[in-house]
């Protein structure tokens, strides 16, 4: 395999860990900037709106832009978001960081992936997607545990300092190492929107909106979860390795299941199991069970993803791409629903409702999508008796 798709992993390694560690520095970070957890949770509201919103915008506007000099300034910009994190002396300039870093990490995945699938060897393209993908699920397993890690030894902002040193040595070597890419064929953002005018793609993005508000709703305030039974940083450190390597057990279910059993049997069995882990952590009262809910979640949340893509792709055929894209942007919306919601909850009411909420969701994403599921079976039966006739 072509050392620079490692390279691009390494950058999607810790656009993931940025975006997912910060729901474990929350009590920290809140606790030194004189704040509320909910109010301090935002951030990942921030965050998410900056990349669903920027992310097509910006990809649109660079669309002619040569990939590596774009791979190049993205990652230094979400460099400079993370290190205004990690200067921030006040709430204000870390939202202000956080939303300059989605600007970059919302430039970088999409032309990484296209990247990785130019610099890959014939027959090679899928591998080298899997690889440059799975930096994401890597930040899970040992990116967040890690940042953990150093903000309980250090201090929470040497975590943002760690996030944002590594992507400025990703984007030298990219511009060391790397050859001139031609841009791909451009998608105006008229164009992309478009297709929300297709009632099945658009429900079939509710459902990854259902899934993602369930995901982050709990995930963003893990923190004050655990907390409630008495869980310190170190059990939180482990906690997140543990749900972070189911995970990754959880992503490579999920694509094998679809390919095997199909993308609608392993989207109804992702969400049903994502459905009791999530309210799980609305009654837990030891830690041990709230670690193997956790796990539960870890597994289940991340087999939907591959499933969910999978059924895109066969929903959307030769515009693939474009919906794949649509579908990445609304993860976002649901993260930052999820996480909005998630800090309403805990200022009017209480952090043990977060999983009930969390769990209604994705029991109206599963509804929905059964019901879609029947009426295209139907759909398809209507077809295939009139051509019989």
């Amino acid at each position: 395999m072509n050392f620079r798709i490692f390279i691009l992993a390494i950058g999607t390694f810790v656009i993931g860990t940025e975006g997912f560690m910060i729901a474990g520095l929350l009590p920290a970070l809140a606790r030194d900037l004189q704040t509320s957890v909910s109010a301090a949770g935002q951030l990942v509201t921030a965050f998410s709106i900056a990349y669903a919103l920027g992310s097509p915008v910006l990809t649109t506007l660079t669309g002619l832009a040569e990939r590596r000099k774009l791979l190049t300034y993205a990652l230094f910009i979400f460099a400079l978001g993370n290190i205004l994190c990690g200067l921030a002396p006040s709430y204000g300039l870390i939202l202000v960081g956080r939303i300059v870093a989605a600007a970059g990490a919302g430039l970088f995945t999409p032309a990484a992936n296209h990247s990785a699938s130019i610099l890959a060897a014939p027959g090679k393209r899928g591998q080298a997607l899997s690889i440059v993908i799975g930096g994401m699920t890597v930040a899970l397993v040992l990116g967040v545990p890690l940042g953990n890690w150093i903000a309980s030894v250090f201090d929470w902002k040497m975590t943002f300092w760690f996030v944002g040193i590594i992507a400025l040595v990703a984007a030298v070597c990219i511009r060391l190492f790397f050859p001139a890419i031609s841009a791909p064929a451009s998608v105006t953002l008229a164009e992309r929107l478009s297709f929300l005018k297709n009632p099945t793609i658009l429900t079939a993005l509710s459902i990854t909106l259902a899934w993602a508000f369930g995901i982050y709703v709990v995930y963003t305030y893990i923190g004050d979860i655990f907390g409630r039974v008495g869980a310190g940083e170190n059990t939180i450190t482990v906690m997140l390795l543990i749900s972070g390597i189911a995970s990754f057990l959880g992503v490579n279910f999920g694509g094998f299941a679809a390919d095997r059993y199909g993308p609608a049997r392993t989207i109804v069995l992702a969400l049903l199991l994502l459905m009791v882990a999530v309210v799980a952590l609305s009654f837990f009262k030891s830690v041990a069970l709230g670690i193997a809910a956790m796990a539960l979640w870890g597994f289940a949340g991340f087999t939907f993803n591959p499933a969910q893509q999978h059924r895109l792709i066969g929903l959307s055929g030769k515009d693939s791409g474009v919906v794949l894209s649509l579908h990445h942007s609304t993860l976002y919306v649901g993260t930052a629903l999820g996480s909005m919601t998630g800090g309403l909850v805990i200022q009017y009411g209480s952090v043990t409702w977060l999983g009930i909420v969390g769990g209604a969701v994705v029991l109206i994403g599963l509804v929905v999508f059964l019901f879609t599921r029947r009426h295209d079976e139907l759909n398809q039966r209507k077809d295939l008796f009139s051509l019989n006739e």
